[in-house]
């Protein structure tokens, strides 16, 4: 038996959330290697060397301190240890950020003129782009990511507060979770670096724009999947398949939509629809409505969202075939989707 042959919707679908998608994330990721290093594994020493001690001075996990001038060295010695651990990582952090923009930027140039040679059919050339003042100034404000999270963590590392062992491990987390949000605001600024490239190839090929959601997007994201505006015009806010989530977003040029989305915009022209069947926009919105019914999702996202977001696409009508709704439908009644995985075969 022969293989299906892709058509040409899912050709273009698999280049944009499959390939191109992957580069955007190996170039996260490095950053993040450089940015980060190894400070996620002296928290991990930090974490143990001071439960070690708190054990032994005050007897167990549970000991309350009984000792004020030895509870404040204790914590002071914490927090000295979480300043050396936070302090080099804000510049750090920026200059990795900050070294690799431009490649983000040419990254989504090179994306474009890839997608638009195969959707046109004519080759398309990856034209130059550099990086506005507004994506470096967000790229700085990741030094004030890492800075905010160490006072918080300072703040809650005295002695009035941390005086008991949950407490002072709620101090060390917060600290540590300064890498999370360092890694978070990478990814924010690289998708916003990614899509300047692609809009600039867009705006030079005199396209729309049209918005690309991957296949296990959120329930907002999900939402503008397929939606279709022109360069100079924004996205509407607010959009969201959950009906709790809606309005919470302005409108905006391009994705990100929120921390950690990979969405992004690619050109779009009508003379680009192959007559007699669905066009690329017509096609990533059905595909966006089969994953709200078969919960496919990140296993981050709240089960309970995705489930409201089902109900909401069976009350708007689905348009999607008898068998998907029906599973919709049942997932909705029971309260929860079985098995979130997006499927990877055809």
């Amino acid at each position: 038996m022969m293989a299906r042959r892709p058509d040409r919707n899912e050709e273009l679908a698999g280049l944009i959330q499959g390939e191109q998608t992957d580069a955007v994330r190996d170039l996260e990721d490095a950053i993040a290697v450089r940015a980060l290093s190894d400070v996620a594994d002296g928290f991990d020493a930090l974490q143990r060397r001071s439960l070690t001690v708190w054990v032994a001075a005050f007897g167990s996990v549970q000991g309350e301190p009984s000792d004020a001038v030895l509870l404040r060295r204790i914590l002071g010695t914490i927090r000295a240890a979480v300043r050396r651990l936070l302090g080099p990582l804000a510049p750090r952090a920026q200059r990795a950020l900050d070294a690799r923009l431009t490649d983000a930027v040419e990254l989504g140039a090179r994306q474009h003129a890839a997608y638009a040679t195969q959707a046109s059919g004519r080759r398309t050339r990856a034209f130059p782009a550099r990086p506005s003042q507004a994506l470096r100034a967000t790229a700085a404000r990741i030094a004030d990511t890492v800075t905010d999270r160490r006072d918080r963590a300072l703040a809650l590392l005295q002695p009035r507060v941390a005086n008991r062992w949950t407490r002072v491990a709620t101090g060390i987390g917060t600290a540590r979770s300064a890498l999370s949000a360092a890694r978070g605001h990478i990814a924010w600024t690289v998708g916003q670096a990614v899509n300047e490239g692609l809009l600039a190839g867009i705006r030079t090929i005199g396209a729309s724009k049209l918005w690309v959601s991957e296949r296990d997007a959120c329930v907002s994201c999900a939402a503008y999947a397929g939606l279709i505006a022109e360069v100079g015009d924004d996205f509407p806010g607010g959009l969201s398949w959950d009906p709790r989530q809606r309005g919470r977003t302005e409108p905006l040029a391009t994705p990100p939509l929120h921390p950690n989305c990979r969405c992004r915009v690619v050109a779009w022209k009508d003379s680009w629809a192959v007559e007699g069947a669905p066009s690329l926009p017509e096609a990533l919105r059905r595909e966006a409505r089969r994953s709200i019914a078969r919960g496919w999702s990140l296993p981050t996202e709240s089960g309970a969202a995705r489930i409201r977001a089902a109900r909401e696409l069976l009350r708007a009508g689905a348009g999607l075939p008898k068998s998907v709704e029906e599973f919709a439908a049942l997932s909705v009644r029971a309260g929860r989707f079985q098995d979130r995985t997006v499927p990877t075969g055809p």
